[in-house]
């Protein structure tokens, strides 16, 4: 119960947080943050090739993990989030963390699984246009602007879904 009051105050800090420091700022990028919450060689290498057909530059595509907790020897060499994290206050401690939540992105992509408390922290705090997930049931729908219907196992089906959203949304503006 501890750990779901620290998210949930860290939830509110980051919100106000990211209000006051993005005030009136109006750059455009093209950026996509993708959260996933497992540490799998082949699930970074299919989103590492959606950053490829989408035409993303390094800087503009950033994946975090988001796991319960912090192991070593990982195969993942990027942003990790753990409840070591979080402060007792429900602050993120990791600056690193906290500058991907404030940064701009047009896309926030959360592939996880639907009870991982860490990522819908990530995903309800972070500065995103449009907010992708997948739909697993109710506690999702507040969190996403769009969600995609798949089963975990299903990432390809997932990908193809969003490509194909994220053109039509293209071509619409």
């Amino acid at each position: 119960m501890l750990s779901n009051l620290k998210i949930g105050v860290a939830r509110r800090r980051m919100a106000a947080a990211i209000k006051r420091s993005l005030a009136g700022e109006e750059k455009q990028s093209q950026r996509i943050g993708v959260i996933l919450d497992r540490d799998d060689e082949d699930l970074k290498e299919k989103f590492l090739k959606l950053k490829t057909d989408l035409g993303l530059r390094d800087p503009d595509f950033q994946m975090v993990v988001c796991k319960d907790e912090g192991q070593k020897g990982d195969v993942f060499q990027g942003l990790v989030f753990t409840r070591k994290d979080l402060g007792w206050n429900g602050k993120i401690r990791n600056g690193e963390i906290t500058g991907f939540a404030r940064q701009k992105m047009d896309v926030l992509i959360s592939y996880t699984e639907a009870d991982n408390k860490l990522a819908a922290l990530l995903v309800s705090v972070a500065n995103a246009g449009l907010k992708v997930g997948r739909e697993e049931g109710l506690s999702s729908a507040g969190l996403f602007n769009m969600l995609i219907s798949t089963g975990f196992e299903e990432v390809d089906v997932f990908i193809a879904e969003l490509k194909r959203y994220l053109k039509i949304l293209n071509n619409s503006e």
